[in-house]
């Protein structure tokens, strides 16, 4: 019986990490910051949690797979098996004090699975972006006796991660998890230098391909408890120490005379290094949070993390990115899970976050912000409505960045689909 189920998850799993890596070859942002680090950072988690400010570290559920904290896995039920797959669509304005620019794109987000494997170990698995990667740059300036002189940086990717979790609750008020993560993924940057006033200058262009393919590991715990046999506390801490992930690039410098529609005439190659082998030195992080709640019928909650990132390394090289500290602020009411009234049973969410990123150009720090709605529908009649199967609408708009010091600020508003599965999968009938 174990032995089925684990091949059933494992099959799965394969098949939708095959899916989702051909789906997600391309990027589907368009972000000038993205141009720094790994890229704009995705903080992913269920449409549920995401429409609750992105709260995780200290709530848990039976029908959620709530993967910012692996601790929170040993709530499913231990019949039971649960399923989400969902999507994105964003929609950005970029803004300078001078001019704008309004960008579209929809992409899939991502694809959740929780399950018990044994009574006392629950486990879960996942596919989820991490990071994405979509900018293209371009910039003059004028040199005398040359004209002007144009700098173009474009990049495309992002790092996938393919999570399996795993929790078990060693004392009655106290669950512990790992979440252990194959990071995948190819980040793509081409940087030109041109002279379009120059029919003498020489234009140079570095491409740059880095891929990661190696283990992560993140741990979680939590303390659950009930007060006064009404309200349910939960206090959560999340812990990722610095880690050392492989990491191969290919990166070729040339030199060409003149263009063609996006070709280049390529007079000769100035450097090459093919299949180089390093490590990208991802930063240890911390995170604690905590909610109270009354059963189903409403959560509160808050949580704090921080992420070492001015210890990020690439090649053994550093990026000039500063520590990362994030806050959210959520939660959610059912007017009345049991009632037979179809309004009554909408699970109704709303957040905030606020971010100090890891981003310091130009003596600007930038911050950004976000404030998240949702409901979650349900889409099983009255007489199953205990099964919580339901329909995700989350919605998200905020802010990155300032148009300070001729800085870019990013105004987006992000919209979040998923169904939601929940069914009894490992009960024996008692009449065929």
């Amino acid at each position: 019986m174990l032995r089925n189920k684990i091949q059933l998850i494992f099959l799965i799993s394969i098949l939708c990490m095959i899916f989702i890596d051909q789906v997600k070859a391309q990027s589907n942002i368009s972000s000038p910051y993205s141009a720094y680090g790994l890229g704009n950072l995705s903080d992913a988690n269920s449409v549920r949690n995401k429409s609750m400010g992105g709260l995780g570290i200290g709530t848990r559920d039976y029908f959620t797979v709530n993967i910012a904290n692996p601790a929170s896995y040993s709530a499913f039920d231990s019949t039971s098996f649960i399923f989400e797959g969902a999507v994105y669509g964003h929609y950005t304005i970029l803004k300078t004090d001078q001019i704008s620019e309004n960008i579209a794109s929809a992409n899939l987000g991502h694809l959740l699975m929780g399950f018990p494997i044994t009574k006392w170990w629950r486990s879960s698995v996942g596919l989820l972006p991490y990071s994405e990667v979509g900018y293209n740059i371009n910039d003059f300036k004028y040199h005398e006796n040359i004209g002007n002189t144009q700098y173009i940086f474009a990049g495309d990717g992002g790092i996938s991660k393919f999570n399996w979790g795993h929790s078990i609750r060693p004392l009655k008020n106290l669950s512990i998890g790992v979440n252990a993560s194959y990071m995948f993924g190819t980040i793509d940057r081409v940087n030109k230098v041109t002279f379009p006033d120059s029919v003498y200058m020489v234009s140079t262009i570095n491409n740059n391909i880095m891929s990661v393919h190696d283990v992560d590991f993140e741990f979680g715990a939590q303390f659950h408890t009930q007060l006064k046999d009404k309200y349910d506390l939960v206090i959560g801490a999340t812990y990722h120490p610095e880690t050392n992930l492989k990491t191969k690039q290919n990166n070729m410098v040339r030199s060409y005379q003149s263009t063609i529609g996006s070709y280049e005439f390529i007079i000769d190659t100035i450097s090459q290094q093919v299949n180089e082998n390093g490590s990208i030195v991802f930063p240890q992080s911390i995170g604690f949070g905590f909610s109270i709640a009354n059963g189903y019928k409403w959560m509160a909650g808050a949580e704090y993390k921080f992420e070492e990132w001015e210890n990020f390394k690439v090649f053994n090289l550093y990026d000039s990115l500063t520590n990362r500290h994030t806050f959210r602020f959520g939660g959610h009411v059912i007017p009345n899970a049991n009632s037979t009234s179809y309004i009554n049973r909408i699970d109704f969410r709303i957040g905030a976050h606020y971010n100090i990123s890891y981003l310091s150009l130009r003596n600007e720090q930038l911050n950004g912000f976000g404030i998240t709605f949702g409901l979650g529908i349900p889409i099983r009649s009255n007489a199953i409505r205990g099964t919580r199967s339901m329909i995700n609408l989350g919605f998200e708009f905020g802010r990155l960045g300032t148009t300070n010091n001729s800085l870019i600020q990013e105004n987006y508003y992000n919209v979040y689909l998923s169904v939601s599965i929940f069914e009894r999968w490992f009960v024996k009938r008692r009449y065929r």
